[in-house]
């Protein structure tokens, strides 16, 4: 119990490292979107080669679980154009931008890597393919469209294009090919590419530091706790039929349970200023979700005993 506690609170500490970085000014204001591109193009494609590498007999029932990504968030994507119906434009991107997705590769995979098995960032990131076909413009593009802010409608070459530039999907989908096709890449790869994979932990809880926006105002409070009890809502409602009812191994049922506590993908403040949306609301909402996963998250490593 005390080991999961002392790296847990690890990871909330280079957390708390990163926003003392930017509220001292001892790094840019522009730090953390550095710290960020750095983790999306280096450090997170290395893990995920690194721990699908270690994992070569996976079955293709795993598809399920991308799947399972992309239907939560198609499923919360519905549950905010019903709670915004008759809101405003404004409120309506809020809502269907803040609900659904997840923020697997920068906050629950340094978990995973660190609590399980490397079969459980295998799961992790094949939940994330789905996941990331929404976070990474899929619901961008439709609330574009449903809100009206683009009269001529979802340009699919640019969501396409948002795709396939998009360096994890692209080398989670890769990966997740080769190891059904049992393609192992060569032991020197592996070796060259693991101490930059091991970076990646450090470098993910510092990026949520540098980029963590908590802005409590009056007027934030309503919206912000109807997303935030949603959200973990949802995750509970998720987290227990995962456990309980998919016919998967114990391993892949805990990791799928930390992944459904995630937070607010850390795209989703950008896109919603984007399309009319309060993007400082969001970040408070982003903000919150962050403690209360850190919370959760670590308290259900400690209840379900997990110490790789």
């Amino acid at each position: 119990m005390f080991s999961v506690l002392l790296r847990a609170f690890s990871f909330t500490f280079i957390i708390l490292i990163g926003i003392m970085l930017r509220s001292k000014k001892i790094v840019g204001e522009q730090a953390g979107d550095a710290v960020k591109k750095v983790m999306l193009n280096i450090t997170l494609p290395a893990v995920i080669i690194t721990n699908f590498a270690a994992n070569s007999n996976i079955s293709m029932d795993m598809i399920l679980l991308a799947v399972l990504g992309l239907v939560f968030s198609v499923f919360m994507v519905w549950v905010g154009v019903v709670l915004s119906r008759r809101k405003t434009k404004a409120e309506q991107a809020l809502y269907i931008l803040s609900l659904p997705s997840y923020n697997i590769g920068a906050f629950c995979l340094p978990f995973v890597q660190g609590f399980l098995p490397s079969i459980g960032s295998v799961v992790a990131c094949t939940f994330d393919v789905g996941n990331s076909i929404m976070c990474t413009g899929g619901t961008y593009a439709f609330t574009v469209e449903y809100t009206g802010e683009n009269k001529g409608g979802v340009d699919i070459k640019e969501f396409f294009k948002k795709l396939v530039t998009s360096p994890p999907l692209m080398v989670n989908i890769v990966m997740f090919v080769l190891t059904l096709a049992h393609i192992k890449l060569p032991e020197p790869v592996i070796t060259f590419i693991e101490p930059i994979s091991r970076a990646n932990t450090f470098m993910a809880m510092l990026m949520l530091g540098l980029l963590f926006h908590l802005e409590l105002k009056r007027d934030y409070l309503k919206d912000v706790m109807v997303i935030v009890g949603l959200r973990y809502l949802f995750a509970v409602i998720t987290a227990l039929g995962i456990y309980y009812f998919l016919p998967f191994d114990l391993i892949i049922r805990q990791t799928l349970v930390l992944v459904c506590f995630a937070p607010m993908s850390a795209a989703a403040p950008a896109y919603t200023g984007m399309c009319g949306g309060d993007e400082g609301k969001s970040s408070c909402a982003n903000s919150i979700t962050i403690i209360c996963s850190l919370v959760i998250i670590t308290t259900l490593i400690a209840v379900m005993g997990l110490n790789a």
